[in-house]
C-alpha cells in the first residue's frame, strides 16, 4: 500500500483536527496516532509549520485502525492487509440488496494470515466447509459463524459493518447494509468503528441460533414481531412476544429460536461490539 499523500495547508481549524483532537475522537493516545501516521497507515495534511491536520475521512480511517487493533486483535501487518482490501475496492457478491458473507469471511481470514487448513483447525470446522462458505455455496448458523470469526480473533460485527466516514450517522430505511446468513437476515443500524452495535435481525420460522455462545459486553433485545424463545446459561428460559425486551450480560451463555409461525424480527443492541 502506498503511503497516503501529505499536503501542505495553512494552519487553520477549518482544515481538520489536530493530533490531540483526532486522538481523543478515536480513543487512542496522540503517540499511538503519530505512530500509525509514521507507518503509513493513514495520511494527513500539514501546515507550513509542520502541524498535522486530519480531516473527516482521515478520522474515519483512524477509527477503523483502532477498531481492527482493539476488537479484531490484528497486528500491524494484519491491519495493513485489511486496509488494502478496502482501498482496493474489492467487490462483494450480492443477492438483490443483500450482501453475502463469503467475501467478508475470506478477507477476515487473509487479513489474519491464515490458510483454510489453519482456519479449520482453529475453528473446529472442515476446510471444505470453509471453502464453500467463502464462495457462498453454503450457509452457516449464527453460532457457527460466531465460532469462526472468533477463531480469527475477530467479531461478528466485523463481518457485518461497512466503512463509515461520518462521525454522526443517519441510516435511511431501505438503504442500510444487510447481510444474509442461513435462515437469518441482519440489517446493520451502525457502521464504522463505534462502541455500540445495533441490528435488526429477521429470523425464518423455526430458525435457531443452533448452539450456545457468549462474548464480552452487554446486550438488549427488543421483539418487533413474532415470538422469541431465549435460553440463558443461568437456567432461565423466556418466551418474549411483540413489545417485550430482555437485557443480560453477554458473558452469560445464550441461545435462541423463532418460536412463532411468522418471521421473527428483533432489534438487537450490544456494547461494545464483541459479538
Amino acid at each position: 500500500m502506498n503511503r497516503p499523500s501529505t499536503s501542505e495547508v495553512p494552519r487553520s481549524r477549518s482544515f481538520g483536527y489536530r493530533v490531540g483532537e483526532a486522538a481523543k475522537i478515536v480513543g487512542v493516545s496522540a503517540t499511538t496516532l503519530r505512530g500509525w501516521e509514521r507507518e503509513g497507515l493513514v495520511g494527513c495534511a500539514r501546515s507550513a509549520t509542520g502541524y498535522r491536520y486530519f480531516d473527516e475521512a482521515d478520522v474515519a480511517r483512524l477509527r477503523r485502525i483502532a477498531y481492527l487493533t482493539k476488537y479484531e486483535g490484528l497486528n500491524r501487518e494484519g491491519v495493513r492487509r485489511a486496509l488494502e482490501e478496502t482501498d482496493g475496492g474489492v467487490s462483494e457478491p450480492r443477492r438483490g440488496d443483500t450482501a453475502l458473507l463469503g467475501a467478508r469471511l475470506r478477507r477476515l481470514r487473509t487479513a489474519k494470515g491464515m490458510t483454510l487448513n489453519q482456519a479449520a483447525m482453529a475453528s473446529g470446522l472442515s476446510p471444505s466447509f470453509l471453502s464453500q462458505l467463502e464462495r457462498d455455496q453454503t450457509g452457516a448458523m449464527v453460532a457457527t459463524l460466531h465460532r469462526l470469526v472468533h477463531a480469527y480473533g475477530a467479531t461478528f460485527s466485523a463481518v457485518m459493518r461497512r466503512d463509515q466516514p461520518a462521525l454522526v450517522q443517519v441510516q435511511q430505511h431501505g438503504k442500510r447494509g444487510r447481510v444474509l446468513m442461513h435462515g437469518v437476515e441482519v440489517e446493520q443500524l451502525v457502521d464504522g468503528e463505534t462502541l455500540m452495535d445495533a441490528q435488526i435481525s429477521t429470523i425464518d420460522v423455526g430458525g435457531p441460533s443452533a448452539g450456545v455462545y457468549s462474548h464480552d459486553g452487554e446486550e438488549i433485545v427488543y421483539v418487533l414481531d413474532g415470538i422469541l424463545d431465549i435460553v440463558l446459561g443461568t437456567g432461565e428460559r423466556h418466551l418474549l412476544k411483540q413489545g417485550d425486551s430482555i437485557y443480560h450480560p453477554s458473558t452469560i451463555e445464550h441461545e435462541w429460536r423463532n418460536a412463532g409461525d411468522v418471521p421473527l424480527r428483533l432489534l438487537w443492541v450490544c456494547t461494545p461490539p464483541t459479538f
